[in-house]
């Protein structure tokens, strides 16, 4: 018997993932306050790790302990496979989690990888590594598109919020079906209509900015890969590391009391705690300044 009959809503389903991101920040906030506690270092490098960390575990003890989420249980749907039939496998499930919280890094070092070979390899012509790069940042643009029409489409059709849902055909269905909110129906597929028309809007605006540029455009993008791979002296502190990432300084930042930075470093550093990692004295992220032209001598051994 088909369950198609009762097929959770967008306000349901949108209830749902926003009680279980409240759950996973929880979750995550833990992970990285004993990651803290253990080394302020590791807490630098790792950090950002946690919420990823926090999203697997959160629905992967769900998905194999055969539970709903707190956020499915909130709402009174569950999950069920592309025939609107019966539950949905633990392998299934458990790919797609793994596409929602994990897909699009590993897309993201996948074409980061292609961009390094492309560069390194010598029996291509420069056309060739061009057209290639060119194709791999276009890719790199479309992504967000690609997500922003999968949310519309589901704003206007309901059905799938998660791009891995539709992936691996997995649905959403009310347990008390009669409790379905038909009335919001029609605001979703205004704000669906409204969000579609202005990513095309975006999306031509995009393009003929493409086509008004294409020369510069073949001539910036070499140079400015040159310069990141270089890591020239107006972005970097030669022979000199950041405190926090331990690694060659980027994008130099200097704090009120006197201490340089890499600039995503630090601002990291002060969503967690607003003092200087070396001095411990008060910094605000809005005292911090970011150098322009600036450039330090290597150390110099006796």
């Amino acid at each position: 018997m088909s369950l198609f009959h009762a097929n959770a809503g967008q306000a349901e389903i949108i209830r749902t993932v926003q009680k279980d991101q409240e759950h996973i920040e929880y979750v995550r906030a833990a992970l990285s306050e004993v990651l803290l506690l253990l080394s302020q270092r590791h807490w630098f490098r790792y950090n950002a790790l946690c919420k990823l960390v926090a999203e697997v575990l959160y629905h992967h003890y769900a998905i194999l302990h055969n539970l709903q989420t707190l956020g499915e249980e909130y709402t009174g749907i569950i999950q069920v496979d592309a025939n609107y039939v019966m539950l949905p496998n633990k392998a299934l499930q458990l790919l797609a989690i793994l596409l929602e919280y994990g897909g699009e890094h590993v897309v993201d070092r996948v074409l980061t990888y292609l961009q390094t070979e492309i560069d390194r390899s010598e029996e291509l012509l420069e056309s060739v590594k061009t057209g290639l790069h060119k194709l791999i940042d276009t890719l790199r643009v479309v992504v967000p598109y690609v997500r922003g029409f999968h949310t519309s489409l589901f704003y206007i059709h309901g059905g799938k919020y998660h791009i891995s849902k539709r992936l691996t055909g997995i649905n959403y269905v009310l347990i008390r079906n009669w409790l379905k909110e038909d009335h919001s129906v029609y605001g979703y597929k205004a704000l669906g209509y409204v969000t579609l028309t202005q990513l095309v809007l975006a999306l031509a605006a995009r393009y003929q900015q493409y086509r008004s540029q294409p020369s510069q455009a073949k001539v910036v993008a070499p140079s400015v890969r040159s310069a990141e791979r270089s890591r020239t002296a107006s972005g970097t502190l030669p022979g000199r590391n950041c405190a926090l990432c331990m690694d060659t300084a980027q994008a130099i930042t200097v704090t009120q009391c006197g201490h340089l930075f890499c600039w995503q470093c630090i601002l990291h550093w002060l969503d967690q705690r607003q003092v200087c990692p070396i001095c411990r004295e008060s910094v605000k992220k809005t005292r911090v300044v970011r150098l322009q032209n600036f450039s330090v001598e290597p150390e110099r051994t006796s």
